[in-house]
């Protein structure tokens, strides 16, 4: 009988079917991985809670871990610990690594190489590049004696971390700033190492994997079409709902429905006959959002379990992003159930998705608030959007169409 190939797939998040955007991402690769390796799944958690494996990941792992969250290397503990603003950034400046892999020390390393230490792999795939000094045992060796390594960056972490240094000048939060600026150079410190030492890059578009292009070759495989998720028929009703879905424990999707909230939702109300409800399905919600959201034409959900009942209920999904990077999953999954979306220029960046056709784009809040007011006041046009907008993810976003090419990637056929 032929031995099926070994594979590592080391994780930031629990990889599922639904929910948030990367443990969607990661789901998707698991799935793809597991019909041609053995896969070994080890979990830190470094991106999201501690959730122990659902039918998903257990039936598409051969054997698993869930890692506790491994604790801060001691550098980035007393930069962590240190006062004076200055002398932190400059504390940070001097570690040059993202603090996202302050976490990724020898003690995770330990933990890891206790439970592959009688483990021989053929492959080992890294969700996302911070994770990647957990995977150094393979790459401070020649390629002709490790197994073969993939890393998933996903999104352009510099870019996104310049972005949000933007909109932290903007709002005069000089350290913010300041500190997004040394996370964004450690990225690229990170990815100019490690991504010349691996086999094959991914990332989620190809805006994002030119922007890696200077590092190393990048192949693009994007976010697909959510399993399960079909077209809504909506019974129009008096009250007219706006859906905004996503990790709103991220930055940028809390930024974005923070200034959705204070910003555009007030002039929406104003500008639309008839009662509107604001409708957050999301995780890990901040306070300072928890307190937006006290209003009694706003539901905030932390725990959605049928995502589907929300854009059931949804006349027109909101995307109002203005840092980050990569694809919006929810953007997609929007169009994959056929809800009319309005989203900002860098929340559709990367996508097929175009302004007219499939969607709206606007970038200022009173042409954001303009946007939302035709879908929700044009009925037809809000229709014909949202079948354009599923079309278009189905010719693009299938994940059965991607699993082949993922496949035929890491398996050299």
């Amino acid at each position: 009988m032929t031995r099926r190939p070994r594979l590592l797939f080391l994780s930031p998040i629990m990889p599922a079917q639904g929910g948030n955007g990367l443990a969607m991402r990661a789901g998707f690769f698991l799935d793809a991985y597991a019909r041609e390796f053995d896969v070994d799944l080890a979990v830190f958690p470094i991106a999201g809670a501690l959730h122990w494996p659902d039918d998903f990941a257990r039936s598409r792992s051969d054997r698993f871990r869930l890692f506790p969250l491994p604790p801060v290397d001691a550098h980035f503990a007393l930069i962590s610990a240190t006062m004076d603003l200055d002398a932190r950034l400059a504390a940070f400046r001097q570690y040059g690594r993202p603090s996202l892999t302050s976490r990724t020390g020898a003690a995770a390393r330990a933990m890891l190489d206790s439970w592959v230490a009688d483990q021989d792999y053929d492959a080992v795939h890294v969700s996302r590049l911070y994770l990647a000094p957990l995977a150094e045992r393979w790459l401070s060796r020649s390629s002709a004696g490790r197994p073969r390594l993939f890393v998933d960056c996903d999104d352009d972490d510099e870019t996104a971390f310049r972005r949000t240094a933007l909109i932290a000048r903007r709002d005069r939060r000089p350290h913010d700033a300041a500190w997004a600026e040394i996370e964004a150079s450690g990225f690229r410190n990170m990815a100019r190492l490690a991504l010349p030492r691996v086999d094959r890059a991914f990332a989620a578009s190809a805006v994002v994997a030119a922007a890696l292009s200077a590092h190393a070759a990048v192949t693009v495989i994007p976010n697909v079409i959510p399993s399960g998720a079909r077209p809504v028929h909506r019974t129009p009703r008096r009250e007219q709902t706006v859906l905004l879905v996503g990790n709103l424990g991220y930055r940028p999707n809390e930024e974005g429905a923070s200034w959705f909230l204070k910003h555009v939702w007030p002039a929406l109300q104003r500008g639309v006959r008839g009662p509107l409800r604001f409708l957050l399905a999301g995780s890990q919600p901040a306070a300072r959002l928890v307190r937006l959201a006290r209003r009694r034409d706003v539901s905030l959900s932390a725990s959605v379990s049928d995502i589907a009942a929300c854009y059931g209920v949804a006349d027109i999904a909101v995307v109002p992003i203005r840092s980050g990077s990569g694809t919006r999953i929810k953007l997609i999954e929007a169009a994959a159930y056929g809800v009319p979306a309005v989203s900002t220029t860098i929340g559709a960046e990367g996508t097929a998705f175009r302004h007219g056709r499939d969607l709206l784009l606007a970038d200022a809040t009173d042409s954001f608030t303009g946007a939302c007011i035709d879908l929700l006041m044009h009925r037809e046009h809000a229709v014909r959007l949202g079948r354009r907008a599923r079309i278009t993810a189905v010719q693009n976003y299938d994940a059965v169409r991607w699993r082949r090419h993922l496949l035929g990637l890491v398996t050299n056929r």
